[in-house]
């Protein structure tokens, strides 16, 4: 019988929570990543729906979230921060996925929804050779495009000579198409999302799709900036069906 158990732990001065089961397990963890203003903890319901299905599921927290601090999540003068949030959970990265390897696990899929959708497609751009798989949720593979239209929705007027915009430039996944030309990708978002312009994330999709990478892109019409039941039955059916081949009937089905 499956038995739940979970876990916190501090890896290299981050902190992870775990959920997994006793049962079988898929060689291939999934590390979770949370959204702007949210948290690792936050993300446990996902955890458990992913764990059932025989994944261990490590949730990293975020810098300036849950016990890393906190920020004026919504002031212009935190955009920054935003940012340097995502740059921050992919240097990251490489440490969570080496100590994963030395737990006896192989590459981990990573998930994330919203900023952590951004975070996880930066992370295939570049640290292809350490992930198995890429699943984005409300999030965008077009950082520069993502910037513009940010910029638009909460009213403000970045200049072009603000410090971070050759490092978004420099480090856009649309950029660097070629580096997950073996990586499978997934993208699941919200049609009506106000945060995150699908604009974005379909102009990154065209760009994946004529390179011939392995990807699959999901819409829901009238979503907002939300991750559903039907968007975690779709990204487990894909992750199954990538690793088995056959997911079974059913899969996708909303």
């Amino acid at each position: 019988m499956k038995e739940i158990y979970e876990r916190k732990e501090v890896i290299g001065g981050i902190p992870v929570y775990r959920i997994g089961h006793t049962g079988k397990k898929r060689v291939h963890p999934v590390f979770l990543y949370h959204g702007w203003s949210s948290s690792a903890l936050q993300q446990r319901t996902r955890g458990m729906i992913l764990a059932w299905e025989g994944y261990e599921v490590w949730m990293p927290e975020a810098v300036h979230h849950g016990i890393r601090g906190t920020a004026d999540y919504y002031a212009p003068a935190s955009y920054d921060i935003f940012w340097k949030t995502i740059f921050q959970n992919i240097k990251e990265f490489p440490l969570l996925s080496a100590e994963a390897r030395k737990r006896g696990l192989d590459s981990p899929w990573v998930m994330g929804h919203s900023m952590g959708g951004l975070t996880v497609l930066g992370m295939g751009a570049h640290f292809p050779q350490h992930i198995k798989g890429i699943i984005s949720m409300n999030g965008s593979g077009s950082w520069t495009l993502t910037h513009l239209f940010l910029q638009a929705r909460f009213g403000m007027a970045v200049s072009r000579s603000w410090p971070m915009y050759d490092q978004i430039e420099k480090e856009d996944p649309a950029a660097h198409i070629d580096a997950m030309e073996n990586l499978p990708v997934l993208l699941l978002n919200g049609e009506a999302d106000p945060s995150i312009d699908i604009r974005a994330q379909k102009s990154f999709y065209e760009r994946l799709h004529a390179s011939d990478t392995q990807s699959e892109m999901i819409t829901y019409p009238g979503l907002g900036h939300f991750v559903t039941t039907n968007m975690m039955d779709d990204a487990v059916c894909w992750m199954n069906r990538q690793a088995e081949k056959d997911c079974g009937a059913g899969c996708g089905q909303q």
